[in-house]
Parts: C-alpha cells; sequence; structure tokens
C-alpha cells in the first residue's frame, strides 16, 4: 500500500543568529543537543513516519556542511533520500518551500522546522501523518501548541470553529481552523492556539507559494510566509484542519534554551 505522505521538506535555510557563537562556524540544525544534531531529531522521526524522500532547503553559505553530513551518515537512514535546494535569499518560511516544488508533484507532503526537538510518541510526524489519513485526507494540518496568552505575539495563532465538543486524535483536540493570525497584539489574538513547526500540506500550497515567488521581483527578508499560502487554502477550501500535540516541544532557538533541552534530554536517558 502507498504511504498517505512520503515526502518531507526541511527548511533549515536560517542562520541561527541567536545560537552564537555556536553557530559562528556550525549551521544551527547541526548544533547538538544531548550529543545529537538538531537536524537528526527530524529525521529519525521521518523513518518512524515512513518517509521515503526528504529535501533539505538550505542557505548557500552552508551547503556545503549539509552534503558533508549527508555524505558521512547517509547510510544512518538507508530508508531515506536525501535532495537538497538553496534559498538564495531569506525571503521566509513559504519562499523557501517553494524552493522544492519541482520535487513536490501533486501530491501531498510533510513540513517539519527543526528548531524544536519534539518528545512524543508516537513521534508527532507520524501522528499528523496518520491523523491526515484519518480526516480523508483532503485538507492541510497544522501543529498546534496552546500556550499562555502573554506569549501568543511571539506565534501564528489560529482562530477555529466551535463546537459544543472538539474530536480528539491520540489525546490532542482537533480544530476546523477559519484563520490564522501573525504574531497578533494580545488582545487581537482569536485564541491561544499557535502553530509550532509540524505541518502535512496539500499539493496546491506548494504551487501556490511557487507562483507568488515567481512573481515577486526582489524577496525582502521574510516577504513570503507560509502562512499566506494557508490563508489562500481557506479561501479557496474552507478548511485547514490543527492538533494540539500532546507530548512536549522542547524549543531549542536560544543559547539559554538550548541549554534546558540539553538538561531535559539528558534526564530522560
Amino acid at each position: 500500500m502507498e504511504p498517505v505522505i512520503d515526502q518531507l521538506v526541511l527548511p533549515i535555510a536560517g542562520l541561527g543568529k541567536r545560537l552564537l557563537p555556536l553557530t559562528a562556524k556550525t549551521p544551527k540544525n547541526l548544533v547538538t543537543v544531548n550529543g545529537k544534531p538538531l537536524l537528526e531529531y527530524v529525521l529519525e522521526e521521518a523513518v518512524a513516519s515512513d518517509i521515503k524522500e526528504v529535501i533539505l532547503i538550505v542557505n548557500p553559505r552552508n551547503r556545503k556542511d549539509f552534503a558533508a553530513y549527508l555524505a558521512k551518515n547517509r547510510r544512518r537512514f538507508p530508508s531515506l533520500r536525501f535532495h537538497i535546494r538553496v534559498q538564495e535569499t531569506p525571503g521566509g518560511n513559504g519562499h523557501a518551500i517553494a524552493q522544492a516544488s519541482d520535487l513536490l508533484g501533486r501530491k501531498p507532503f510533510a513540513v517539519r522546522f527543526c528548531d524544536d526537538v519534539m518528545l512524543g510518541n508516537p513521534p508527532v510526524l507520524r501522528s499528523l501523518i496518520d491523523l491526515f489519513g484519518r480526516l480523508h485526507r483532503d485538507a492541510s494540518i497544522v501543529l498546534l501548541e496552546r500556550v499562555p496568552m502573554k506569549d501568543v505575539s511571539r506565534f501564528g495563532v489560529i482562530g477555529y470553529r466551535r463546537r459544543n465538543r472538539q474530536p480528539r486524535f491520540r489525546g490532542g483536540a482537533v480544530f476546523e481552523v477559519d484563520h490564522i493570525v501573525e504574531k497578533p497584539p494580545r488582545k487581537a489574538a482569536p485564541s491561544n492556539l499557535t502553530v509550532v513547526g509540524g505541518y502535512v500540506l496539500m499539493p496546491e500550497i506548494a504551487r501556490n507559494l511557487k507562483l507568488v515567488a515567481d512573481t515577486l521581483p526582489a524577496v525582502a527578508d521574510d516577504a513570503l510566509p507560509l502562512a499566506v499560502a494557508l490563508q489562500m487554502e481557506l479561501i479557496m477550501k474552507g478548511k485547514i484542519y490543527g492538533w494540539e500535540f500532546t507530548g512536549r516541544r522542547l524549543d531549542c532557538g536560544t543559547l539559554e534554551k538550548l541549554q534546558k533541552a540539553e538538561r531535559v534530554l539528558r534526564r530522560g536517558k
């Protein structure tokens, strides 16, 4: 039986300025936590989720580093086929995904950002893909985490269709998303459910991002976020799902949080 999702896009072009001096010579997603590069945690999720093809979106400065990592470690992931695409300008996470459009074709695909280590059983990527199959494979799914209202302005925040009782999947609530607001002021936030680094996306998402990227004469920093394409899908289809993650997210985006993640993972041994 053909897998529900067998392609994974990893936008890993960030320079990791908040992780200096660790990232002065090492790409952010090759920085180690508990003896393992951040990238590797997601590759292990990919193997456990029956992914067959992984597309790394990197910046020009770090292409050789990631190519060297794959050359050294490819045998450890024999079930995965790797591709590298370069994001020449830091045009946002949507612009990064657009660089993979030639490989994605007309099938749904998964996206994970490697800044976070997600602790869950089964792995979060496996759960997203299984939920996509359960929901008839007809709409994108975003991974959600509930945060204190004081923190919502740091994230993309969803509004959703209210029900007397939300359906659940593996312990987490499933929502029908009706809009997404990027980094809203606290008073304007439609909820405290925030989008974190995992998605299953319909194929038109990549096509729409590519169309928009190709129309821009120059791409300013963060000019094309993924949220743009998700809003387009909501307008055209009227439906995106969100799943509230029930495991633990270890944010590794700053030195302080990286050290905290190291302590948590070491205690887990």
